[in-house]
């Protein structure tokens, strides 16, 4: 009996061996070499332009710049547009903003209309012969019930904010913060836009980490205190009503940041508010109302 187990034993083991051998050669026998052939890249026009209450309209014009070429991108103010005819309107006025430098870049910034609650606003922008559009509404402002600060380590924390949201679904909001005396803007961090859907008419508790200033981004990478606030700062909070186009456009932009790099992300299109060609971005109004925070020593 164990003889034959043994035959059969050694007559399975040598066809196994063959069949591996057969599927080896097969495979290295159905390599073949895949040239993928990228889409031709078109330059597209960007578009960061907002209006809040009390504010006039600014404008952040620049290009896009190709993935893959010879682009120096050591220098993005060859990116910006300088020279554009841009123009908003409320229906009744018509603002012709003017291009100013900041830091050296180009910002277009209106002088005549300043945002208001309940209005539209209709942007226009004519660059190199082509006419790019965008409308918003500045929504009625739905204030923060409370701020308040978290303590995570040391001296450290998040602040804290606690929402009525108003029955009645499509309220969206972005928030932005900074500290006096320490940071020049207000900043939203990231994925600072939501909406409604799954709060609709509720109380709740949330919080961001702290924003990194956008002329200090390098440092903040080193900063053993990157993302908290601390004792000693007054945080002040603009918290924004925005339109519901706006707030996809700006959950897009969020969703594609954070896949930036990852082959294995699930594809996400922007969603912009431009219309006219080859264009990205949006054109926000904002409804804003402001909260203050001064953190104070840990009881």
């Amino acid at each position: 009996m164990s003889l034959n187990s043994n035959k059969y034993f050694k007559s399975n083991l040598f066809l196994n061996t063959i069949i591996v051998a057969v599927v080896v050669v097969s495979f290295n026998s159905c390599r073949k070499e895949i040239n993928v052939k990228l889409p031709e890249y078109t330059q597209k026009l960007v578009v960061e332009a907002s209006i809040e209450t009390g504010l006039p309209t600014q404008v952040l014009l620049s290009f896009t710049a190709p993935y893959f070429g010879n682009a120096d991108l050591s220098n993005p103010s060859q990116f910006f547009v300088k020279g554009a005819f841009v123009t908003v309107s409320n229906g009744s006025q018509i603002d012709t903003l003017k291009e100013l430098s900041v830091g050296g870049f180009p910002i277009y910034i209106g002088t005549k209309i300043f945002g208001q609650i309940g209005k539209n606003y209709q942007l226009t922008m004519l660059i190199n012969d082509k006419t790019y559009t965008a409308s918003t509404d500045i929504h009625q402002p739905i204030a923060l019930d409370s701020l308040f600060f978290k303590w995570e380590k040391d001296t450290l924390g998040f602040c804290w904010a606690h929402l009525s949201d108003p029955a009645g679904l499509g309220n969206c909001y972005r928030w932005f913060a900074k500290r006096i005396t320490k940071d020049q803007f207000f900043v939203a961090p990231f994925s600072s836009a939501f909406d409604d859907k799954f709060v609709d008419g509720k109380n709740f508790d949330f919080a961001y980490e702290r924003p990194a200033q956008p002329n200090a981004q390098q440092t903040n990478d080193t900063d053993p205190e990157k993302n908290y606030y601390r004792v000693g700062d007054t945080i002040v909070v603009k918290f924004c009503t925005i339109g519901y186009t706006e707030n996809n456009f700006w959950r897009s932009y969020y969703a594609n940041k954070s896949s930036n790099g990852n082959p294995f992300s699930a594809p996400a299109n922007l969603q912009s508010t431009i219309s006219g060609g080859d264009a990205i971005g949006a054109f926000t109004g904002y409804g804003t109302s402001f909260d203050t925070l001064v953190v104070k020593k840990k009881p």
